[in-house]
């Protein structure tokens, strides 16, 4: 009771509600970071898998609340169980805590919002969809939430933020919005007294991987693995013809692409890595001399298009913090990011191990300026002022 009290009396305070464990999603990381060291309250209604970092952000005085953990090979009739499930823990979380007309409640996936979209009529809420969506929800949620109008429910939120320029065009012009959202792109915030600070369990892993690494030229592939969009066959296969100094790292998210890539490739050239908690995976992303991209259109949905070809990657900041140049398919949220900063290379299509091949030697032979053009980019971003811009009222 003391600690509901105690929260009762701030004055400002934000309500993050996120569906997914925050374990997977460095940038909504980031934001719960910076709003606390601006002096806002945090409460995060959610799973967060981490139990070091999540005691380093109690002792800052974030509020932890679980819900449910949502299960992705679970039938259906018992994931929508689970959703209704979670949707009931956050009605009672709020209530609990009382939330006030000051506060923010900040909503990340088009899902969430779906799943909660009366929220939107009691509470500021900050509309935050990560992915590019399309104006009608898919036929769960309408099932779980039959009064949801999606495009109305956007209209009236308090705030909207997307991750990348022309997604938040798009979201403008489809959802018929007053304003453009706020562009908040997907920098990890990380300070650096926090990087130096990774735990014994992750060194004993991470140990035995840097050794490997050491004297190599490290192209370095780190992320989700989806067949369809984040394809990666060319990209081993090219390792293969490069001198022996080169090895390709594909470090993320197991799924069966990642499992049949790596019975297909694994070797001393190509090294799989599994997923490494953030901020810990930086560890690897130091180490690379090249940073993979790949981003596919995907046919079988508009959201499938629009998300890749004007893709916002947390791992190109991540790249770009230690001066690492980039390569990746050619894609307009790349092509142009490429040109503007000189931080890397696009391999026009088709994607060849020929073309792969030569993008890396005219990134080596001009390597000083695509490092420089890197850092440039990770400069020009200041997420704790974006941020601050959001919260201002």
């Amino acid at each position: 009771m003391t600690v509901n009290r105690e929260y009762k009396a701030v004055k400002k305070t934000i309500y993050f509600i996120l569906k997914d464990d925050l374990v997977y999603y460095p940038p909504v990381l980031s934001i719960l970071k910076v709003s606390t060291e601006l002096g806002w309250h945090a409460v995060f209604i959610g799973n967060y898998a981490d139990d070091m970092q999540k005691k380093q952000l109690e002792a800052k005085g974030v509020l932890f609340k679980p819900t449910v953990k949502m299960s992705d090979t679970a039938s259906m009739p018992k994931k929508l169980i689970e959703k209704l499930r979670f949707r009931t823990q956050v009605y009672k979380y709020l209530n609990e805590l009382a939330v006030t007309a000051s506060d923010y409640v900040w909503l990340f996936h088009s899902e969430t919002l779906c799943l909660l979209h009366k929220l939107v009529g009691r509470y500021r809420v900050i509309y935050h969809p990560l992915e590019f969506t399309l104006p009608k929800a898919d036929w769960k949620y309408r099932l779980l939430s039959p009064s949801l109008n999606l495009s109305e429910t956007v209209r009236q939120a308090c705030k909207v933020v997307c991750c990348e320029y022309n997604r938040a065009q798009l979201t403008k012009g489809i959802f018929a919005l007053d304003k453009l959202p706020y562009v908040l792109p997907n920098k990890m915030y990380v300070p650096d007294e926090e990087e130096s600070a990774f735990p014994s369990d992750i060194r004993k892993l991470v140990s035995p991987i840097l050794s490997k690494l050491k004297g190599k030229k490290v192209i370095l592939y780190q992320g989700v693995f989806l067949d369809r969009e984040r394809r990666l066959e060319e990209f081993c296969e090219a390792v293969r013809t490069l001198p022996d100094e080169y090895i390709l790292v594909a470090m993320g998210r197991g799924s069966e692409y990642y499992e049949a890539l790596k019975k297909k490739y694994a070797s001393d050239r190509v090294l799989f890595i599994p997923f490494i908690r953030p901020p810990y995976h930086l560890l690897i992303t130091k180490e690379a001399s090249i940073g993979v991209l790949s981003y596919f259109p995907d046919s079988t949905s508009i959201a499938g298009v629009i998300n890749p070809l004007y893709c916002a990657p947390n791992k190109i900041f991540e790249y770009a913090r230690y001066g690492v140049p980039m390569i990746s398919n050619d894609i307009p949220g790349l092509h142009y990011l490429f040109m503007q900063y000189g931080c890397g290379e696009t391999v026009c299509s088709p994607m060849t191990t020929e073309a792969i091949c030569k993008a890396i030697g005219q990134i080596q032979a001009h390597y000083a300026d695509y490092a420089s053009g890197a850092k440039r980019y990770y400069e020009s971003v200041d997420v704790k002022k974006l941020i601050a811009s959001i919260l201002s009222d």
